[in-house]
């Protein structure tokens, strides 16, 4: 199946404006404020009327020069101002087309296009920025006539609405957005914004206005905190709100399609052969409701828009996720009962949780006597979340699938067939040599560098046990 060249919306003639302003905003932010000697006459700005006019003119000749289309079993892209480039992507490697929809997109009834292929990347195989719903279909239709090799049927369309599908709860949703951990991006996000403006925020008439609270109490400090954090938890809740509204799942025989969000709408196409492992997580909070997030760590893909995981199930009940799993991945489901550690790794877990509270406990405490001593509440918390991680890890064989278990924050359980175990390896310390421990430590190939799972202390005949179902030999 073969059409003539097209060429993206020209919606992308603005959305390609947009994205040359972005590259020069924040000079012009810098020279704004900073570039306190420069003598702002008509010269300079005619040289900004000059710079726009250059992007408004270069966004239109990208938009020009940018056609795609189909053709002997290839989907070609051409593009290029002043050198003419050429990308021939085999519909063979396509692995899938993911689809999202930002605010301007959506306004016009348009979608951003991204092809993805089995060797992933860092960026998307081919992207179209500004496309209609109706070429993304015959898009689509066309690799499936390519793949299959016949025409799709009324029936294939019939059966793809009536194909499982899960749409988060209103309740879900708030869980999600409720118990989140989106606290610490959003002041990570914030200190990143305050780093690079340091030297053009005026801080010391910042301070001046500030200056009452330098004799001020604990307990005012303490209710200021405490404000700042809740601030920072509705900023948090409101973005996993926006970000996960119309979650929805979608299955049929070859892929995974999962869409979401209000302002910018995302479709992502996830081949389950392709599917590595299940990671279903409980942060502490999540764990104590009773609740669980279900991830899919796949090959392929591009880590700027996927990651290294995918959320397969924002917020689950914890009794619903071998459900979920039964329905939409059935060869993970079965989730069992791991064996525990030996009680001699106990105190190997207690002493790594204990350590790093001793280390800034003792400071405090010489520096700030009677302050430093409130420090001495993080030796239980060490000691309790030592007691947890030891709890938590473990593992089981279940015929041709590795089930491990462990804890950093959050309680992690991964579900791994044996043939997408990339390597795996067994560790053993000195002092681990000398109680009969070993680490194990179990790769797949997820994004662009892989991802690695270990627990830590197993049992030296627990972790050749392993081994030994792993190995080939």
């Amino acid at each position: 199946m073969m059409f003539e060249p097209k060429r993206i919306h020209p919606v992308g003639m603005i959305l390609n404006l947009i994205k040359a302003i972005k590259s020069y905003i924040a000079s012009f932010i810098v020279l704004f404020f900073v570039g306190g000697n420069i003598d702002f006459n008509i010269y300079f700005f005619l040289v900004i009327v000059a710079i726009f006019a250059f992007m408004l003119l270069s966004s239109f000749l990208e938009w020009l020069k940018f056609k795609y289309w189909i053709e002997d079993g290839e989907f070609r892209i051409e593009h290029g101002v002043f050198v003419k480039k050429k990308r021939y992507i085999p519909i063979e490697r396509i692995q899938s087309i993911n689809i999202r929809a930002g605010i301007i997109q959506q306004i016009f009834g348009l979608v951003n296009v991204q092809i993805e292929t089995a060797s992933g990347g860092i960026e998307a195989e081919a992207i179209l920025t500004a496309i209609k719903k109706e070429d993304v279909h015959t898009i689509e239709q066309a690799i499936s006539i390519y793949k299959n090799g016949a025409s799709l049927s009324q029936d294939d369309e019939e059966k793809e609405i009536e194909l499982p599908t899960y749409k988060i709860s209103k309740k879900e949703l708030l869980i999600a957005a409720s118990t989140s951990s989106g606290v610490g991006v959003i002041l990570s996000a914030i200190a990143a914004f305050i780093s690079q403006f340091d030297e053009i925020i005026p801080y010391e008439k910042i301070y001046e206005q500030f200056d009452f609270l330098a004799n001020a109490s604990f307990t005012i400090y303490a209710i200021l905190i405490f404000i700042a954090f809740v601030i920072t938890w509705i900023l948090s809740v409101i973005g996993v709100l926006l970000k996960y509204a119309y979650f929805t799942v979608t299955k049929d025989e070859k892929e995974i399609r999962i869409s979401k969000g209000i302002f910018e709408k995302q479709q992502v196409s996830i081949p389950i052969s392709r599917i590595q492992a299940i990671r279903i997580v409980q942060n502490p909070l999540r764990e104590l409701l009773g609740y669980s997030t279900i991830y899919i760590e796949s090959a392929g893909g591009s880590a700027s828009d996927q990651g290294l995981s995918t959320i397969l199930f924002p917020v689950v009940n914890r009794k619903d996720v071998q459900t979920l799993l039964a329905q939409y991945l059935p060869s993970f489901a079965n989730e069992q009962t791991v064996y525990p550690l030996p009680k001699k790794s106990l105190q190997r877990y207690l002493f790594r949780k204990l350590l790093p509270a001793v280390v800034i406990c003792i400071p405090l405490i010489i520096v700030y006597l009677q302050w430093g001593l409130l420090s001495i509440v993080l030796l239980p918390i060490g000691y309790y979340w030592g007691y947890l991680a030891f709890k938590n890890a473990g593992w089981v064989i279940n015929d041709n699938r590795l089930q491990l278990s462990f804890r950093v924050i959050s309680k992690t359980t991964v579900l791994i067939q044996r043939n997408k175990i990339q390597s795996m390896k067994s560790k053993i310390s000195y002092f681990q040599r000398r109680n009969g421990l070993q680490t194990i430590s179990v790769t797949i190939k997820s994004g662009v560098l892989g991802k690695s799972f270990v627990v830590k202390d197993l049992d030296e005949r627990d972790a050749d046990l392993i081994v030994d179902w792993y190995s080939y030999s």
